[in-house]
């Protein structure tokens, strides 16, 4: 079970690298209540909080609400600290800020929708869990009870603040240890069930068994000059002649690479998603047989030389992320068929698009089962973004990497 004290503390860190590299923000909100959050947060998002949501009519919260609403202002400010989104003066997202995503006028409405995605999908768990019986189990709370006294006692006491305290400067008005402990309580048993679905997911043959390729990559993307891409295609024809079975292909590809010709090269699962379209759609072709080598092009990267090496089963990350897409799938079957009704009296909730449901996939859903390293991932995906640059073609923030780690070149960022 990851716990909450974990995600505390990510927070903290995030909140120290921010205000370590900022400036201090001049204070216009008016009501001493947010003055602790606009310390820590600045003066954008208080105006974002405090909104009485409802799902199928059930109030939530306000607390809860602005629970969501602090870590996915979080989330996107990580986009903000490394330069992908406009940041403000304390160095989080700049809520004001015109948005470059389709559909949004500002980043506000952007970080308005994200954080009402994962609240929304939240809420469908929740109605999942105690429709099939899914509690709260002596282990979440026993649980619960060591993060909030590690908070007590390793963070709001030190900075001379009680545990009430020290929760409204990080999680809003009105929070106490009680009113925390059932929001924990809650998000936990959303995680509880997303682990239930997923240790319950029967698998088809058809995601376990993908096929596994071996590889020689001769770097030619489509920005080289036509020089460069016949000198590629040239030597990667050699190569494929030179081989008379499969099993050549390894040798010949490793002594390359060390040579300097073969910019990358080895083994790979291909689970569907993952590569860049012309690699997947060579090794998905009906027909393929063990031990077919062939030579395709792929503008991201230039010239595979392609052997079929059969299927092979994922591993059990792998078929992990395929049962929790399947989960995030699922949820969003039902918010798009208009399911349930997330409402509020103080905002409108619009509905969803495109970019929508690239956020709550990941956000809520990996959130929900990984939540204490959720940050991480989102800064490690931007990074990989960031390096491979236009090798990889998505425009989603994800990223997915397969079981090999040889696999740098066929790997396409998501």
């Amino acid at each position: 079970m990851k716990k909450i004290g974990a995600l505390i503390l990510l927070t903290v860190m995030i909140l120290a690298v921010f205000s370590g590299c900022s400036n201090t923000a001049t204070v216009s909100v008016a009501s001493a209540t947010y003055q602790p959050l606009i310390n820590n947060y600045g003066e954008q998002l208080p105006q974002y909080l405090d909104k009485q949501y409802y799902f199928d009519d059930k109030p939530i919260s306000i607390q809860e609400s602005n629970f969501y609403f602090i870590n996915a202002y979080l989330d996107l400010s990580t986009y903000a600290m490394y330069g992908y989104f406009p940041a403000n003066a304390k160095g989080y997202l700049d809520l004001s800020a015109p948005c470059t995503e389709q559909g949004y006028a500002t980043y506000g409405e952007y970080f308005l929708k994200y954080a009402e995605n994962s609240l929304e999908s939240t809420c469908i768990l929740l109605a999942r869990a105690e429709a099939e019986g899914v509690t709260v189990t002596d282990e979440i709370k026993a649980s619960i009870d060591t993060s909030l006294n590690d908070m007590k006692t390793n963070y709001a006491a030190p900075a001379g603040q009680t545990l009430d305290d020290y929760l409204q400067a990080y999680y809003g008005p009105g929070n106490t240890e009680a009113t925390f402990r059932t929001i924990l309580e809650r998000y936990y048993l959303a995680d509880a069930y997303s682990k239930v679905y997923c240790e319950n997911y029967v698998f088809s043959d058809e995601e376990k068994f993908v096929p596994y390729l071996r590889y020689a990559l001769f770097y030619a993307p489509e920005t080289s000059d036509q020089a460069t891409k016949d000198k590629a295609l040239e030597t990667a024809t050699a190569m494929k002649n030179a081989c008379s079975t499969i099993d050549d292909l390894t040798g010949l590809a490793q002594n390359a690479q060390q040579a300097g010709t073969v910019y990358d090269q080895g083994d790979i699962l291909v689970p569907r998603g993952r590569m860049v379209p012309k690699f997947e759609e060579w090794a998905y072709e009906a027909g393929r047989t063990v031990g077919e080598l062939d030579i395709i092009y792929a503008p991201e990267y230039g010239y595979f030389v392609v052997g079929y090496l059969g299927t092979q089963e994922q591993d059990k990350a792998d078929l992990a992320q395929i049962a929790l897409q399947k989960l995030s799938q699922s949820l969003l079957d039902e918010i798009n068929a208009g399911t349930h009704n997330l409402h509020s009296t103080d905002v409108k909730v619009s509905s969803m698009t495109t970019t929508d449901v690239l956020i709550v996939v990941f956000f809520t859903l990996a959130g929900v089962a990984i939540a204490a390293v959720i940050v991480i991932l989102i800064v490690n995906a931007m990074k990989k973004n960031k390096d491979t640059g236009s090798r990889g073609k998505s425009s989603s923030k994800n990223s997915s990497k397969p079981s090999n780690s040889k696999n740098k070149a066929a790997d396409k960022p998501k």
